[in-house]
């Protein structure tokens, strides 16, 4: 028995699983967990002794525990144990502002957009929320490698009602270049700036919602959630006239983009709330979350 085996073996017998695994070593923090994916790949025997371990949880699935997000599976070949949201993912609390704008706005029969899709938890989310009978969700993530994630774990959750469109919402359809960065979360296109840890720049595919909704390719949306990395005045440009004859809910994270966001909103007739406090969006920290409603809806 070679070294994987044997380790699959002393885990196997200990009745452990993937995600107690994961959830456990999760309190180690990011930087630790960086710090033990980048020496596995280094020679010598700390390596070897983690080389084993990173392949067995790679080569299965977690269960989220609990919220709302709880009983779906996720796909741990996508998310390594240096990824920037594994902690959270494994959990089920990723970005829980979102996920509960989410359930307030997205009914059964509706039709989400999760524009920066990453690895799909919020598409999950949102395809059980919107219910298989009726519901839909597009997920847009020009990541190759994130865009296969998505699949798989759509197939793991036995999911019929999500169609991934593996392309990079913006402004007007066309061509762009996206730096692809080792935690892949924060890959992010060229002209939103340089990323420090950029791997490699790849020629994508641009497209607009406007376009693809007046084309009818995809059906109009009832919750737009947006996690672009600075792209969002592009993304929002590209689905003027969406916004106005159809109305969504909007969900966008910012990063720097909060005063322009805010004032486009506005002018187009919505309310801006800061999903994580009563201030303004346009003074809040970064990477916060601002939830948008058109004129005339209720609650918030």
């Amino acid at each position: 028995m070679g070294a994987r085996g044997r380790a699959k073996h002393l885990i196997s017998r200990t009745g452990l699983n993937r995600g107690f695994v994961v959830r456990r070593m999760v309190r180690l923090g990011h930087p630790k967990l960086r710090e033990l994916t980048a020496k596995a790949a280094e020679p010598g025997a700390a390596g070897a002794a983690l080389r084993p371990l990173l392949r067995w949880l790679a080569g299965g699935s977690i269960v989220i525990p609990m919220g709302l997000g709880g009983g779906l599976r996720l796909d741990m070949a996508g998310i390594p144990l240096s990824h920037a949201h594994i902690g959270s993912l494994a959990f089920g609390n990723l970005e829980q502002s979102v996920q509960e704008a989410m359930l307030r706005h997205l009914g059964r029969g509706g039709v989400f957009y999760d524009i920066g899709a990453n690895v799909g938890f919020f598409a999950l989310l949102g395809a059980h929320f919107a219910g298989l009978e009726a519901g839909h969700v597009y997920a847009f993530e020009p990541t190759p490698d994130n865009a296969g994630e998505i699949r798989r774990n759509v197939a793991l959750n036995a999911l019929s009602n999500v169609t991934v469109i593996e392309r990079a919402v913006a402004a007007a359809a066309g061509t762009g270049r996206l730096q692809v960065v080792d935690d892949q979360s924060w890959s992010k296109l060229v002209e939103t700036g340089e990323h420090p840890f950029t791997e490699s720049v790849i020629d994508i595919e641009l497209v607009s919602i406007d376009d693809l909704v007046a084309s009818r390719e995809i059906r109009p949306p009832t919750v737009v959630k947006i996690d672009v990395e600075g792209a969002e005045m592009a993304v929002l440009e590209g689905m003027r006239a969406t916004l106005a004859a159809h109305g969504p809910a909007i969900i966008c994270e910012l990063h720097g983009t909060h005063v322009e966001v805010a004032a486009f909103l506005r002018d187009a007739g919505y309310r801006v709330i800061n999903l994580e406090s009563p201030e303004p969006i346009e003074s809040a920290g970064s990477s916060a979350h601002a939830l948008a409603l058109p004129a005339g809806h209720d609650g918030d």
